[in-house]
């Protein structure tokens, strides 16, 4: 019968160490001591989420395709699949005789004569490696909500901002002196109201101002500075804001003017826009703070009255 071998870890750290190795050498002793025919090999890191699925189903293509049945064979259940969802589709491989399932530590062998105390067996390793996902995700919601709580930032730092690492080895953020000034200098532009983000993209370009990576600041990448609270004191996260203990760069103050007049931009200043008024849009009534209106009489005289009368 042929073989195929699968070796998996749950970090590139353990990648990184002797347990892909030494789970290859489990497999492959276990295979020639039962005789199989070793078809491939393959190595799987659980961080790499696309990467799992995409081996995962060349496994499966392998299967479907193979003219003689296939011992699928791994070091133990976790090993192969985390949850039940995988369980349906290789269940229909055993049942059709085109797969074998082979878990060394659990000493089971799953196979379309496996009786109902194996497969109960199956589950219930299933079970448990779905478990210990849960409790995995569990500790990172409580580490999760206790960083919130120490006002900790959880990411790489924005631009104006940098990493370093304090006498006892732990992360944290302090303005970047070669970048913090420009930020705070966009803010102010942008709030005086004379900039758009293109206009915004010549003067940080003008600046020196560029990303982390030495890259020349997009439109996209000028707006999400103008709209991230972290610069005036808080984080956001997951849609929710939560104050931090790091210093900020402007004052909210600012960071609402700004605001302000971006929200604005796109605003219609008035309701007709056929006649090219001189200055549509740009005086204010200085009672109310309307528009001021602009209106043509007699033909060809221009008079400009509030919009609210």
């Amino acid at each position: 019968m042929k073989a195929i071998l699968l070796a998996r870890v749950s970090s590139e750290e353990q990648e990184n160490t002797q347990s892909i190795p030494a789970q290859v050498d489990r497999l492959q002793y276990y295979a020639k001591r039962k005789g199989f025919t070793q078809v491939e090999t393959h190595q799987i890191t659980e961080s790499s989420t696309k990467d799992t699925r995409r081996k995962f189903e060349k496994i499966i293509e392998t299967i479907k395709h193979s003219k003689e049945p296939i011992a699928l064979v791994v070091e133990t259940i976790d090993r192969l699949q985390r949850g039940f969802r995988e369980s349906i589709l290789l269940n229909e491989y055993l049942k059709a005789g085109k797969l074998e399932l082979h878990f060394l530590r659990e000493n089971l062998v799953m196979s379309k004569d496996s009786n109902s105390s194996e497969h109960l067996r199956w589950d219930m390793g299933v079970m448990f490696a779905k478990n210990y996902v849960m409790q995995l995700s569990d500790n990172v919601k409580r580490s999760f909500e206790r960083k919130i709580a120490s006002k900790e930032w959880l990411r790489e730092s924005p631009i104006g901002y940098m990493n370093e690492r304090d006498e006892n080895d732990k992360s944290q953020i302090y303005p970047d002196p070669e970048r913090a000034h420009f930020i705070v200098r966009l803010f102010e532009l942008y709030a005086a109201g004379n900039h758009s983000m293109i206009t915004l993209v010549k003067e940080a370009k003008d600046m020196g101002l560029r990303s982390k990576n030495n890259k020349i600041l997009g439109t996209s990448a000028i707006e999400n500075i103008l709209k991230n609270p972290f610069y005036y004191g808080y984080m956001l996260i997951k849609g929710q804001i939560y104050p931090h203990k790091y210093e900020p760069l402007i004052g909210k103050e600012l960071f609402d003017k700004a605001k302000s007049v971006r929200e604005g931009w796109h605003k219609k200043p008035c309701k007709y826009q056929a006649i090219p008024f001189a200055f549509r849009g740009i005086i204010q009534c200085k009672a109310c703070g309307s528009i001021i209106t602009g209106e043509i009489k007699k033909a060809k005289y221009t008079y400009y009255h509030c919009g609210k009368r």
